[in-house]
């Protein structure tokens, strides 16, 4: 994994030996999955549920995410 900093943005890339599209949405979806199941007690009662909904919601779905991609044939 590698980030390129840019004066107004920045770049994380990150290697995958299969669809870079299909890796990036399952690991987004766990990512998710992982914040969900956070202990509430553990974080003062506060929940992100409604945050990580919105993240879930603006994800694309297979085949709007592979129409986003440059210089990819699929």
């Amino acid at each position: 994994m590698s980030v390129q900093f840019h004066e107004k943005d920045f770049t994380i890339t990150v290697p995958v030996i299969m669809n870079p599209v299909e890796i990036w949405l399952e690991t987004t979806d766990e990512l998710i999955n992982v914040l969900k199941s956070e202990d509430p007690d553990l974080n003062d009662g506060n929940s992100r549920r409604k945050v990580l909904e919105v993240l879930r919601n603006m994800m694309p779905d297979l085949e709007t995410a592979k129409k986003m991609t440059f210089g990819i044939t699929y």
